[in-house]
């Protein structure tokens, strides 16, 4: 007879209800997954193409020092000419504190196992424990040449540098600050700031697109060792190896934390994640009805390197919104606030309001659906002064619902249907207070690869090359309403 109070049994049930969402929206080996993440103009994708490509031959080149019969003095030695000669290459900027060239090799020699596991007879990928500090000294040594270009391939504009350096938390196997679940995670993964030679940021102002309301309860005070969900882009499940069952079982616990990212940052759209199967690794990301996942990419190969610094890479110069940010929901540090940004295709307000957050009363607490939030704003600054009334009389509901075709044409737009209620009762004072009045919205728009303003839905965020993939998928447009 099994013993439901085992720890093995609760283990295996715990994620039997994400098992059952995996099955239900996985959509396996999609080609280009990493196009998502690319920079709307062209140009600039053609230079951040070539940085991912640059940093992949480093890496390369590190690994043909790994070589049967040198002894450890000859190999330490040989790494040590190779990190010096592919440094002498790069440009030095006044951006960040560098790493000397004998703090890389330490972290050159703390991933090197991973990417040629068999010449290093201590290590197995088996052990997820060895492969944590591996993955984690790969990503920041990554993140650490993205400032550091090639001397012949500097950028040539402000767009053709870096937004942000995606790195891995400290700590690993660990429970990040803020979780509902109380769940330890693999690696956890943040996009921190680039300072510029003046003291403040490259783009965006103290990282306003991450900030949440979780992390304003907290005082803002967060560690860079410790993940917090507030902050943390993106997570990292570590398998021994890359059977299905360990699979599922990484994109199960995915899940489960995905909705701890969801329930802490009102500005996600949709949210990244990597699994790694011993030396294989999928990227995938999750949406409102899908989750994605890439082709198996081998750390032990040239190719499957390159895949996966792309994917790094990719996502250190891209948009906010093509990290799954929101870019019309941002946080103002003189008012210590959040504001929204409404684009109104109906009703009476102007073509683009910016409301101030109040309160958040309805979060998205599904990882599949609509996401539908709801936001109590005000149309003017909140007051700094304790005694002030600084209630908001404004709802903003925000949500992926499905769509059928164009905005003109989708007989289930609700903006649509609660303007017609609004117009068709108005003047009618014995219904006031019965019903919400609509101030305006609609579907809300993203620019494409061309400059151009279209709909935000799920085959504009996803793009040609992965839409094109996944089959009969409904559409989903981002809608956001305004009412009083």
């Amino acid at each position: 007879m099994r013993n439901l109070n085992s720890p093995k049994f609760k283990q295996a049930d715990e994620y039997a209800e994400e098992k059952t969402l995996v099955e239900d929206y996985l959509l396996d080996n999609i080609d280009g997954l990493q196009t998502i993440a690319e920079h709307s103009d062209q140009s600039t994708q053609q230079f951040v193409t070539k940085q991912a490509e640059s940093i992949a031959e480093f890496i390369d080149e590190l690994v043909r020092c790994v070589k049967p019969g040198l002894t450890k003095a000859m190999f330490e030695k040989k790494l040590k000419i190779a990190i010096a000669a592919q440094l002498e290459r790069r440009s030095l900027t006044k951006q960040e504190p560098r790493k000397t060239e004998a703090e890389m090799f330490i972290r050159v020699k703390s991933f090197l196992p991973w990417l040629r596991p068999a010449s290093f007879s201590t290590f197995s990928t088996t052990n997820e424990k060895h492969i944590y500090p591996c993955f984690l000294e790969l990503i920041n040594f990554v993140a650490e040449l993205v400032v550091r270009p090639l001397k012949d391939q500097k950028p040539a504009s402000l767009d053709e540098q870096p937004k942000r350096l995606v790195r891995s938390y400290e700590l690993t196997d660990v429970k990040p600050d803020n979780s509902e679940s109380g769940r330890r995670v693999d690696l956890a993964l943040k996009c921190d700031a680039i300072y510029n030679e003046t003291g403040g940021n490259s783009e965006y102002d103290e990282d306003s697109f991450q900030i949440s309301e979780a992390c304003l309860k907290a005082n803002n005070e967060w560690s860079d060792k410790r993940p917090n969900y507030p902050r943390i882009f993106a997570i990292v499940e570590v398998k021994p190896n890359s059977s299905y069952a360990n699979m599922e079982k990484g994109f199960a616990q995915l899940v489960k934390y995905t909705h701890e990212i969801y329930w802490n940052q009102c500005n996600r759209h949709f949210i990244w994640g990597l699994v790694s199967g011993g030396s294989e690794v999928k990227a995938c990301v999750f949406g409102p009805n899908f989750l994605l996942a890439s082709q198996f990419m081998d750390v032990t190969s040239t190719a499957g390197r390159l895949e996966l610094i792309r994917f790094l890479v990719n996502w250190s110069f891209c948009e906010p919104s093509k990290l799954g940010y929101d870019p019309a929901i941002r946080f103002n540090w003189k008012y210590w606030c959040f504001t929204i940004d409404m684009v109104n295709s109906n009703g009476p307000m102007p073509a683009q309001t910016t409301y101030y957050l109040r309160e958040i009363v309805v979060i998205a607490e599904r990882v599949f659906g609509r996401h539908t939030r709801c936001f109590v704003v005000g149309e003017q600054p909140p007051s700094l002064d304790e005694n002030s009334d600084n209630s908001g009389d404004i709802l903003i509901k925000d949500a992926w619902p499905e769509v059928s075709g164009s905005a003109e044409d989708d007989m289930r737009d609700e903006s649509k249907l609660l303007e017609r209620v609004s117009n068709g009762l108005a003047g009618r004072s014995e219904f006031n207070g019965l019903y919400p009045k609509f101030l305006g919205g609609g579907r809300m728009q993203i620019q494409n690869a061309h400059g151009d303003s279209v709909d935000e839905t799920t085959r504009t965020v996803l793009g040609e090359t992965v839409w094109a993939q996944l089959g009969d998928l409904p559409l989903r447009a981002h809608m956001r309403i305004a009412m009083s």
